[in-house]
C-alpha cells in the first residue's frame, strides 16, 4: 500500500509537468499508442465482458489476479458506478521518469498512467486511472485499473 501511495504521488507530480508539455508539444507516438489501447480495453469493461478485458491485460496484471477474481472484482466495482455516460482522457504521464529521446523511447516495463474524467449514470463523476505497461513484444497493455 505504501508503494502504491508513493507511485500515486509521483504520478500526480508528473501529471502537472507532463500535461503542460503534452498540451504544448502534442502526444508522443508511444503515448498515443498507450491511449488507444486503453480506450480499446475499456470497451469490454463498459460492456461487462470482464473475462475478455482480463485476456487483453498485461502479464503483470494477470500474475497479480486470476481471471475469476478479476471478473468478480470488476463486476462489484462497476456495479457501484453503473453505465458510462461520458469519458474523456484528461491527463497522462509516464510512471517514474519519462524516457529520454536519445534513449530511443520507452523500454519494456515502462508504464504510462492515464486519467479519464468519467461521468456515470445518475451524474456520478469519477476519475478512472488506467495504467499501461509496455511489454516485451512492444505492445502496450493494461497493468492496472482504478476508479476514484
Amino acid at each position: 500500500m505504501i508503494a502504491r501511495r508513493i507511485a500515486d504521488l509521483l504520478v500526480a507530480v508528473l501529471f502537472g509537468t507532463l500535461a503542460a508539455y503534452a498540451h504544448a508539444q502534442g502526444m508522443t507516438p508511444e503515448q498515443r499508442d498507450a491511449l488507444n489501447t486503453a480506450e480499446r480495453w475499456l470497451v469490454p469493461i463498459d460492456a461487462q465482458r470482464y473475462a475478455e478485458a482480463w485476456a487483453m491485460a498485461a502479464a503483470s496484471l494477470k500474475d497479480m489476479i486470476d481471471r475469476t477474481k478479476f471478473r468478480d472484482g470488476m463486476r462489484d466495482l462497476r456495479k457501484e458506478y453503473g453505465r458510462v455516460v461520458l469519458r474523456k482522457a484528461e491527463k497522462m504521464a509516464f510512471v517514474g521518469s519519462p524516457p529520454a529521446p536519445e534513449d530511443g523511447g520507452p523500454k519494456e516495463g515502462a508504464q504510462i498512467s492515464i486519467l479519464f474524467d468519467t461521468r456515470f449514470v445518475r451524474n456520478r463523476q469519477a476519475t478512472e486511472e488506467v495504467v499501461m505497461e509496455l511489454e516485451k513484444d512492444g505492445l502496450w497493455r493494461v497493468a492496472g485499473y482504478y476508479i476514484r
